[in-house]
């Protein structure tokens, strides 16, 4: 049994503006930094063995800001990346909802299988960030792991950890630097 910590990264202006950031490497803001440092507080008690991180900006330095308050070692690993928004990068929801209607609502009801123009569906991301977690199961059986990565990210490991359905993956999406525990072993995944 792996015990996790799942975080979310600090916000970026790209949050702040309710845009789709998915694989574009947006840094953390002020706020974000600043709540990357109350996220590596409550981590201290903690003690984890490793930290484990989405090699994207936003991510990586929430990890370096947890690794210096815990002395945990930092990892990365690209299957924790951002679900890839494709052609949605960029822009707020309102656009996309205004440009691509039919899609983003097929997207929505399916997002299993339905993705924007160029990017990845929930499937695909499943699919890497499961593979991930069975890694990090093996590799760290009895220890404490701090997972740093996305919104989508983290929801799709909820979702699996939870047993809840697919579509309910964009409800389940922390806030910026929440912290969320589970465990879990190879044979959940």
């Amino acid at each position: 049994m792996t015990l996790f910590f799942l975080v979310r990264h600090g916000e970026t202006d790209w949050n702040r503006e309710g845009k789709y950031t998915g694989q574009s490497d947006i840094p953390l803001n002020e706020t974000g930094l600043r709540q990357a440092g109350q996220a590596a507080v409550q981590l201290q008690e903690v003690n984890p063995d490793v930290i484990i991180s989405s090699d994207l900006m936003r991510a990586l330095e929430t990890a370096r800001v947890i690794a210096d308050a815990t002395g945990a070692p930092v990892q990365m690993d690209r299957r924790l990346r951002e679900i890839h928004q494709g052609e949605w990068e960029g822009l707020h929801v309102n656009e996309i909802k205004r440009r691509f209607n039919g899609l983003f609502h097929a997207h929505m009801n399916d997002p299993l299988h339905v993705c924007a123009p160029g990017g990845e569906s929930i499937g695909q991301v499943k699919a890497r960030v499961l593979d991930a977690l069975r890694d990090f199961c093996a590799q760290y059986p009895g220890k404490k792991v701090v997972i740093s990565a996305h919104g989508v990210v983290l929801a799709i490991i909820r979702i699996t950890q939870e047993r809840q359905p697919i579509q309910r993956v964009y409800e389940l999406i922390p806030e910026n630097a929440v912290i969320h525990q589970i465990e879990l072993e190879e044979e959940d995944l």
